[in-house]
This record gives structure tokens, sequence and C-alpha cells, in this order.
């Protein structure tokens, strides 16, 4: 009868089994998911910020590469403008100039001089003789001339060179005497090849293209991969085009019109040109480092599942086992209670198997990381001579990821820790606590000069262990933060804040943009990983937390090089802990 009286608990234990798994296996899935989230968030972003970066050094090179040819076609025009007239040169002087000039313009396919009807007087590249030929002869076909400039440069369409029969873009610039008499117009070619030798040497994706708009012809000028029929073709559907003068850089993702690919682009608008510099680059290959680590999330997640999932299994057929032997007991002579006391043990030894295997499964899901991190380096050890540099950098950054990936759940353990603990509210010593932690620190470096000072009688009603672990954060990147400041100062202070006091922590290191004040407070965001001061990311997470449970608010003031000060406040009772709270400025 005791044994039919256990089944009701044993049949909840396999809901309560099937439950958790459940609980369990949607944490994993919601986890896997937000992970894959958040990589395709990155990626992308790395990529806006990649192409964006491109833009800005083509952006440079297209200012530098039209402004030498610019100045060169001014200094023509100036020299022409002096001597009042191109009919005042000599028959080879004119384009002994331009060839002289010519031969330090690599971005130039040819210089030209035409006259007043837009024939050819002389050019770079023609033979000496051969421009005055052209002129008498009557076999240059005249250009339609522009609108008389008066100053600047105007930049034509693409045009194939008479020279060679390849693409250039030509620059005028007109020419007028002292008395404002038109002469005639000096220019350049610049050569689409100059642009593409540049391009090749540029550590592009395979798929990525490069592009120079003209702005206000709205016509493609140069295209890189080279492709003869996208040159000169209308982009006056371009954003980038229509988009307002003010606006230099853009981001735009949609479906090319030629090869219909989705592509993420950035545009970047020349200031003082009608020209827009841009980089495209498909989704697909923007997202490729993504879709390897969806997998490889997709990969440990099923794997998890799995585990989890054998080990239901396996506690639902050990309570069924146990309740059919539960059941036969309860069949058997209540008299023969050897055989009840020997089964009893049975059942009792079994729950502990069953225990100590729960512990075990639990404790052994973190086996595959370790595996990972004891191979990598069991391959280095044995086989890290046949790898060359490249693979000795792989096999390094993944031992490094390995260890990483298992100090961040500790990380994640230690702030939920933080949600987990229950509120204990009473009057806590801020001031001393926050002594004791700098005493801490000071003990551990003890080659380091710090000046700190902690105003005296800091009180607030809050969970003392609570407040302990954000003071112990908030000064340890101040202690951080400061190693190259010399002095290094630190202060904690407090005053009355409305209903409220507010306590802060201000530093002398070496502070931080405020336009990346909303990422400190996320798990995992470090502002100055690449400048040698590591974390893990979850110190700040942590103290917005704690200040949050108890009802306040976190944020931090900070320019680069003057140092950080971070706020917090906390209500002046514990009645007003669990009042909701909205963001405060100061």
């Amino acid at each position: 009868m005791q044994g039919a009286l256990a089944s009701p608990s044993l049949r909840r234990f396999r809901f309560a089994v099937w439950l958790a798994f459940a609980l369990l296996a949607a944490l994993i899935l919601g986890g896997a998911l937000s992970l894959i989230r958040f990589d395709r968030a990155q990626a992308l972003q790395r990529a806006e910020s990649e192409l964006l970066s491109l833009t800005r050094v083509l952006e440079e090179h297209a200012a530098r590469s039209f402004g030498e040819t610019e100045a060169a076609v001014a200094e023509i025009a100036g020299y022409a403008a002096q001597r009042g007239g191109l009919e005042t040169f000599g028959e080879r002087d004119l384009q002994t100039l331009l060839r002289q000039r010519a031969s330090s313009l690599p971005e130039a396919d040819y210089l030209f001089v035409e006259g007043e009807d837009g024939s050819l007087v002389a050019d770079s590249n023609t033979p000496s003789g051969s421009a005055a030929n052209t002129q008498r002869n009557g076999s240059h076909k005249p250009a339609a001339i522009p609108p008389l400039l008066r100053e600047g440069v105007e930049i034509g369409g693409p045009v194939r060179s008479p020279a060679n029969g390849m693409w250039v873009t030509p620059l005028r610039r007109q020419i007028f005497d002292a008395l404002g008499r038109y002469l005639g117009t000096a220019g350049a070619a610049m050569s689409h090849r100059y642009f593409e030798g540049v391009y090749r040497e540029l550590e592009l994706s395979p798929d990525d293209t490069i592009l120079i708009l003209h702005a206000s012809r709205a016509i493609t000028l140069i295209r890189y991969p080279h492709a003869d029929g996208q040159i000169g073709i209308s982009v006056a559907d371009s954003p980038a085009v229509g988009a307002d003068p003010q606006q230099r850089s853009m981001i735009v993702t949609d479906t090319s019109a030629t090869d219909h690919v989705e592509r993420i682009t950035a545009y970047r608008r020349l200031a003082d040109r009608p020209l827009i510099v841009a980089t495209s680059r498909p989704m697909d290959s923007a997202l490729a480092d993504y879709y390897e680590h969806r997998d490889r999330i997709l990969a440990a997640a099923g794997v998890m599942l799995a585990l989890l999932g054998a080990l239901a299994y396996l506690l639902h057929r050990d309570t069924v086992r146990r309740d059919s032997e539960r059941a036969a007991l309860a069949e058997l002579n209540a008299t023969l209670e050897q055989r009840v006391h020997q089964r009893t043990e049975e059942l009792e030894h079994s729950n502990r198997e069953l225990l100590s295997f729960s512990y075990s499964v639990s404790h052994d899901l973190r086996a595959p990381l370790r595996a990972i991190n004891g191979f990598s380096h069991a391959l280095a050890e044995d086989y890290g001579d046949r790898l060359d540099e490249t693979g000795l950098s792989y096999l390094a950054r993944l031992c490094r990821a390995s260890l990483r990936m298992g100090e961040l759940i500790d990380e994640l353990q230690k702030l939920a820790s933080v949600s987990r603990h229950t509120l204990r509210i009473e009057n806590t010593d801020v001031s001393a606590i926050a002594r004791e932690i700098l005493d801490e620190l000071a003990a551990t470096s003890a080659g380091r000069v710090v000046q700190s000072h902690v105003e005296p009688d800091l009180t607030a009603d809050a969970d003392p262990v609570l407040i302990r672990n954000a003071l112990q954060n908030l000064l340890a990147n101040a202690w951080k933060f400061t190693r190259d400041s010399q002095p290094a100062l630190i202060q904690v202070g407090g005053r009355p804040h409305g209903d409220e006091k507010l306590f802060y922590v201000t530093d002398n290191g070496i502070g931080f943009e405020m336009a990346h004040a909303a990422k400190l407070f996320q798990p995992f965001q470090q502002l100055h990983r690449r400048d040698g001061f590591e974390g893990s990311g979850i110190g700040l997470a942590s103290v917005r937390r704690v200040v949050e449970r108890h009802g306040g608010a976190v944020w931090a003031e900070s320019s680069p090089g003057t140092g950080t000060t971070m706020f917090f406040t906390l209500p002046r009772s514990p009645a007003m802990v669990r009042r909701p709270r909205e963001k405060l400025n100061t």
C-alpha cells in the first residue's frame, strides 16, 4: 500500500521532469535565436562599417586625383590667359607644356586644349605637328561648347579615348583673358585604368563593387570590377543622387536592378565636386560569417536539446520502472517485511544513482567545451610544426574563444545570481564599503599610486551585499581605466537628488565618447577592448541590475581623455524600493 501511495508523487515527478525539459528547451532555443539575431545584426553592422570606411578612403582618393588634375588644368588655363590667347603659342610650345604637365599626372590619360569653336588645338598624346595639322585640315569635329563657367571645372560624362579606345572622363575649364574674352578650353581626360589599378590594390571582398557616380548628370562614371555595359548608364533612381546634398554618407539595402541581388551599398558624396563614391556588397557575402556562426549555434543547441531529452527520457523510464516495482510490492503479502525492506533498499539505492546520474549529466554539459580546448592544445603541441602561420593563428583563436566562452558562462551565472538574490534592506554605510574596496584594490596593486577620496557619512537604505557588488564593479573600472593617469584620481561622493539619494564614482581615466554611452550597461559591451583594457563586459550590466532592483537609475558622463563619472540613485527609504522608476538625468 505504501508503494501505491507513492505513485502519485512519481507521476508528479515525471510531469515536473518533462515540464523542466520543456522550459529548458524553450530557454535554449530562445537563447540560440537571440544569439543568431545578435550575430546577424553584428554582421550587418560590421559590413556597413567596412563599406563606410572604404567609401571614405575612395572619397579621399577621388578628391585627390580629381584635385591634382583640376589644378593642372587650371595652371594651363591660367598660363594661356596670361599669354593673351592660344595663337601666341608656337606650334610645339603648347604641346610641350601639355606633355610636361601630363608626365606628372598618372591619373590623366592625356591633357588637351581646344579653341573657341571647340576644335582641338593640342593634346599631350598627339605626335609633334599633328595637332596643328588636325586643326588646319579640319578633321577634328568641334565639340559642343558648354555654357561659360568663368570659374571652376566641368566634369563631363565618360567617353572613349581617341588614343586607345579606353574609357576616360573629361574635365574642362574655360579660358578667359584679362578683359573677359573667351579664348578656348583647357581640359584633361581622367583615366579609368588608373582608378582600376588603385582599386585592385585595396583589400576588397571578391563580390564588392566600387562606383563613382556623377551626381548632377545622374550617370555612372567609373565602375570596378570593370563592366563596359555599366559605364555611362543612368542612375537617376539611385537614392544617393536624389538625397539632400548635406547628407554626405548613406547606407542603403536594396535589390540591384542589374543582377537582382540584394546588396548593401554605402554612398559618400564629395564635398566640393558633383561626385558620389559608392561601395556595394551582396547581402550573402556580408552575412557569410554569420551563416557559419548560425549553423554552429544551431548545432550546439541541437546537441544540448538531445542531451536534455535523453536525460528526461531516462528519468521518465526510471520513474515508470519504479512505479512498476512499487505496484508489484503492493501486491505482495504485507507480512513479508523482509522482502519489503529489501525492495525499499533497492529503490533508495536506485534513487541515489538517479540523482548522481542527473548531477553528472548536468555537470558534463561543459564537456564539449573542455574537449575543444583540450584538443586545441593537443593539436598545437603535436602538430604545430605542420601548420602554417595562418593555421596556428586560427588554432590560437580557437583556444582563446573556448576559454572566453567558459569565462562568459561563469560571468552570466554571476549576473543571474544578482537577480536571484533576495533583497534584505537595511541601513548601509556606503562610505565604509567604498573605503574597504579601495583598500583591497590598493593591496592588489602595490606598485600603483592612486589618490582616492571617499566622502564620509554616505548611507542608504539598501541591500549591503548588492551595493558592495555594484561599488566593486564601479571602483574596479575606475581603478583599471586610470592605469595611465599621472596621478590617478578616484572620488566617491553623494548628495540629495529630489526624493532620492544620488551617488557617484568619478575618475580621471581615459574616458569615452558619449555617443557610445547607451552600450555601457548592456552585457558584453566593451568600449576599450582594443586599447588593452580587457574585461568580460558584465560588470556595468550587473551594476544596472543592482540599482534597478533597488528602484534607482544609473548613467554615465564622460569625454575622451578627461575621465568618467558614474552616477546612480537609490530611494531614501525602503518603502520606495519597489516604486516604478523612470530614467533620470542629472
